[in-house]
């Protein structure tokens, strides 16, 4: 396959890049060409997804289109609410656009599972949305988009629910480690915290590659196995790390549970999730205690 692939230097790309690129062409949208590993089937395209798309560097015809990319300043809203807009809606609308002309098979975006909000129950993907910020605002305003294109292309959205994995860093799970390893307190909402079910990035890269195959729209979570509490997560840190966790308990915000159904991505796309929560937080473990051994004090 021709692939154009946006978000390729960050966290799920890079996993991503490494398992496509023997097989396929990877059209790259960068804005740091040298974070992608030199590979004569990788094709750095240098573009800041902020901006508009330059489409005459861009493939003539391609067969699938991943975006994977997401605005780096997510959590400056309302100071970067243009810059969020721009690179997580507009870019979709672009691409889409782009993709048509291109004859493009397979458009796929990346989504979040936090577009349904907290709910009581297992989330399935025919809930209604509940964005619960700005940034989910938009990753539900792109996925808007995508269905439009249904009757082009096949148009599919993948639900990323908590993606933690070796190589990750200054996102959820690497903090909750990093807080553990520091004696640096951990907050929880409650008694528990947030209720969820991530998944490691190897089994979210299983999901998105199978996904390309499909070949009618549709949306899908992408989700782990256990189900488990923040609590309950900076417990098992402890236990792997020989350090117990120090808590701060926030007042109680009512149920906080964003849990998946993983029913669909089982069925849909033929994935079960291999890694365990336990064997992934050891990897994740080893990883950023080994970087910090080897950074120099």
């Amino acid at each position: 396959m021709n692939i154009l692939l946006t978000g390729a230097s960050g966290f799920i790309g890079r996993w991503l890049v490494q398992r496509l690129v023997t097989e396929h062409e990877l059209f790259c949208l960068t804005r740091n060409e040298s974070a992608l590993p030199p590979h004569p089937n990788v094709h750095p395209v240098c573009q800041d997804l902020a901006a508009p798309i330059d489409t005459a560097r861009l493939p003539s015809a391609v067969d699938a289109i991943i975006h994977l990319a997401q605005s780096r300043h997510y959590r400056r809203f309302p100071e970067q609410a243009q810059d969020i807009f721009q690179v997580n809606t507009a870019s979709t609308a672009r691409l889409l656009d782009y993709g048509r002309e291109a004859k493009v098979k397979t458009f796929l975006l990346a989504s979040s599972g936090g577009v349904c909000g907290y709910q009581p129950r297992p989330i399935v993907e025919t809930d209604p949305p509940a964005p619960l910020n700005f940034y989910l605002a938009s990753k539900y305003a792109a996925e808007c988009l995508v269905n439009a294109y249904a009757d082009h292309c096949a148009a599919v959205t993948l639900r990323y629910f908590f993606v933690y994995g070796e190589g990750q860093r200054d996102m959820f799970m690497p903090s909750l480690v990093g807080r553990v390893l520091d004696g640096t307190p951990v907050i929880i909402a409650g008694k528990t915290g947030v209720t969820m079910n991530p998944i490691h990035v190897s089994d979210a890269v299983e999901a998105t590659t199978r996904a390309l195959h499909l070949q009618r729209s549709d949306t899908i979570n992408v989700a782990g196995p256990d189900v488990v509490s923040v609590f309950e997560v900076a417990a098992m840190i402890g236990q792997l790390t020989g350090k117990a966790p120090v808590y701060a308990h926030e007042p109680d915000k009512g149920p906080l549970a964003m849990v998946a159904s993983i029913e669909k991505m089982k069925l849909a796309l033929g994935v079960s999730p291999r890694v365990s929560l336990k064997e992934g937080l050891d990897r994740l473990v080893g990883d950023i205690v080994g970087g910090r051994a080897r950074t120099p004090s």
